[in-house]
């Protein structure tokens, strides 16, 4: 399907978009939902900006007591352990925390009452004076923001990183002045409820099926991605994979309107972009074309990691960076925790912390990633997704499966029939099956292709888990050898 590009680019400087709150802040009476860590730091942000705040969080209190800490200091009231719709008379809106559904009792209740509800990162915009440089997407959106972030640390420029990673929107957003940048990874559920957030530059980095539990189909999936786009204007950019079929096919559809656009590739495209060439990345902004320098020796490893940092070159150069202040941050980038993260060889065997790997698309990618044979633990909690999907990549590339978790019996029946497989519904148990099986030369390799939260509190805790028995290992190693 053929790209349109409907705008050419421009070289003078951007207009910085500024935030106009729809609703008011100081006095304002506001239900957060949720004490995870966005909901915590909506809570603090707006309470420290005249609001009057409630917290209501379902949770224990006894495993909340870091979050309720932080609340008793700011004189914050709150309520654990159940959600009362009294709370909401004479509230002026709810902000939500990313995990926070629409069946919960305060949503229906204020849905039914025609009270606002709005995301975190919607309500941290509103007090934010740095222009956003967003990315989503499917797979990648992670690494891609983080390299973004040592792109412009490299370059010596103020940016922060959070949103969906590290550290939420709302604990920088209002301190950040209009000539930093806030470098944000947006989620699905973070695009729920957003009515003016506005990147002036959103990069789309691919869209596959993932989260389906929660978003019903692969329609509302992509419709919720999209939003990232809605509130750009000719003034801002939009950064598209123009190796994506669904990215694409918008793009024909939706010829004209928001942001100006911008295309990265495994090949080339039109201007403006950056694509790769043998082993480097090769921009056209339509006025400059060249090489970046030093991306021939880019650190993470593997083709997708290739096109992330295509993807963060091009948001770079939309927001007018030149491709010298790119260059060292760019080649500098180590990679990021839990995304083919190499820990250690013991005995021949080396193993890979992919834990990051939540659903089939991203477990295609690190699979393909390597030259040696592969034993490959999968399984966590299922998202509604198709694992039969991997089964060519697996017999090509794998050795042995290695199934835990609640997913282990789908994961039996769509790929159990073509590989070797051992199941193990404890997750330590999954790794000493691995240890097994795994010969020397062969990589060890977690890649789940699911979340986390049956045995884990989140993807983080699993790869640290994974990495802890892994040093355990080589302990034992080095008392017998």
């Amino acid at each position: 399907m053929p790209i349109v590009m409907t705008r050419p680019q421009r070289a003078k400087e951007h207009t910085v978009p500024t935030a106009k709150p729809p609703r008011r802040i100081a006095g304002a009476s506001v239900v957060v939902i949720g004490l995870a860590r966005s909901g915590l730091a909506a809570a603090l942000m707006l309470a420290d900006k005249g609001a009057r705040v409630f917290v209501s969080d379902s949770g224990n209190a006894a495993a909340l007591a870091g979050p309720i800490h932080a609340l008793n200091e700011k004189k914050i009231p709150y309520e654990t352990g159940i959600h009362s719709v009294e709370r909401l008379v004479g509230v002026d809106y709810l902000v939500t925390s990313p995990g926070v559904k629409d069946d919960n009792p305060l949503i229906i209740a204020a849905t039914a009452q025609k009270i606002p509800v709005y995301s975190e990162i919607e309500v941290a915009f509103w007090l934010s004076k740095a222009p956003v440089l967003a990315v989503t997407g499917a797979n990648g959106k992670t690494t891609t923001t983080s390299w973004l972030g040592a792109i412009y640390a490299g370059a010596g420029h103020d940016a922060q990183v959070g949103g969906n990673i590290g550290r939420a929107y709302a604990d920088f957003a209002a301190n950040l002045n209009v000539h930093a940048r806030a470098i944000l990874e947006i989620s699905s559920f973070q695009l729920e409820r957003v009515e003016t957030f506005r990147p002036h530059v959103a990069a789309i980095l691919n869209i596959t099926p993932d989260h389906l539990d929660r978003h019903g189909s692969f329609a509302e999936y992509t419709r919720l991605k999209f939003r990232l786009l809605e509130n750009q204007t000719a003034d801002d950019y939009t950064v598209l994979n123009a190796d994506d079929p669904v990215l694409v096919d918008w793009n024909t559809r939706n010829p004209a309107g928001q942001g100006q656009r911008w295309w990265f590739s495994a090949g080339d495209v039109p201007a403006p972009g950056v694509w790769l060439s043998g082993d480097q990345l090769v921009y056209d902004t339509g006025v400059r074309r060249g090489k970046i320098p030093g991306s021939e020796h880019l650190i993470p490893p593997g083709m997708h990691n290739r096109l992330n940092a295509a993807a963060a070159v091009a948001v770079a150069l939309a927001d007018n960076l030149s491709p010298e202040e790119i260059a060292p941050g760019l080649a500098s980038f180590p990679g990021c925790e839990h995304r083919l993260e190499r820990v250690a060889e013991i005995n021949g065997v080396t193993y890979v912390n992919d834990s990051k790997a939540t659903n089939p698309d991203s477990v295609a990618k690190a699979i393909v990633a390597f030259d040696r044979p592969l034993v490959v633990i999968m399984g966590g909690l299922d998202k509604g997704t198709d694992f039969g999907v991997l089964a060519d990549d697996l017999a090509r590339h794998a050795r042995a499966l290695i199934f835990t978790g609640k997913a282990a019996a789908k994961l039996e029946v769509e790929l159990g029939t073509r590989l070797p497989y051992r199941t193990a519904h404890r997750f330590a148990d999954a790794f000493a099956a691995a240890v097994e099986t795994a010969q020397p030369g062969d990589v060890v390799l977690l890649s789940p292709g699911c979340a986390s939260f049956d045995q884990f509190d989140n993807y983080e805790h699993r790869g640290r888990v994974f990495k802890q028995l892994i040093a355990e290992l080589a302990a034992d190693s080095e008392r017998t050898s």
